[in-house]
């Protein structure tokens, strides 16, 4: 099926909803891609001043991006969501999967959104 790039925001919004993306999207057979760029923004804000909150989404993340299966790739720039942009103009078949709304807005890829919190939805 697609290759599916994840953002930052996507992961952290489904360990806040209790949603395993892992298993919707490789059960409808999609390769997951996650930048090194936001296993490394995960990570700092695992390591932030933020609330307890959002640190322990971060750090629930972060277990779950090392215990389940997918492929890294790199996508260089200033910033992350620069840099997911340009690797994403690179690869139009590509699938974003993000809740970023001013990214969604920036690419004409196809995206997956969460829905009502409980689904993921290819638009």
């Amino acid at each position: 099926m697609a290759k599916v790039l994840l953002d930052t925001s996507f992961i952290l919004s489904c360990v806040r909803n209790k949603l395993d993306f892992h298993e919707e999207l490789l059960d409808k057979g999609h390769t997951i891609l996650i930048p090194k760029e936001v296993k490394l923004e995960i990570k700092r804000i695992k390591d932030s001043t933020k609330s307890l909150k959002v640190r322990d989404d971060a750090v629930l993340a972060m277990k779950l991006i090392n215990s389940e299966p997918h492929k890294e790739v790199d996508c260089p720039g200033k910033y992350v969501d620069v840099g997911i942009k340009n690797y994403l103009l690179k690869n139009p078949e590509y699938v974003l999967a993000t809740v970023d709304k001013a990214l969604k807005k920036s690419i004409r890829n196809r995206k997956i959104v969460i829905r009502n919190l409980k689904k993921l939805e290819l638009q």
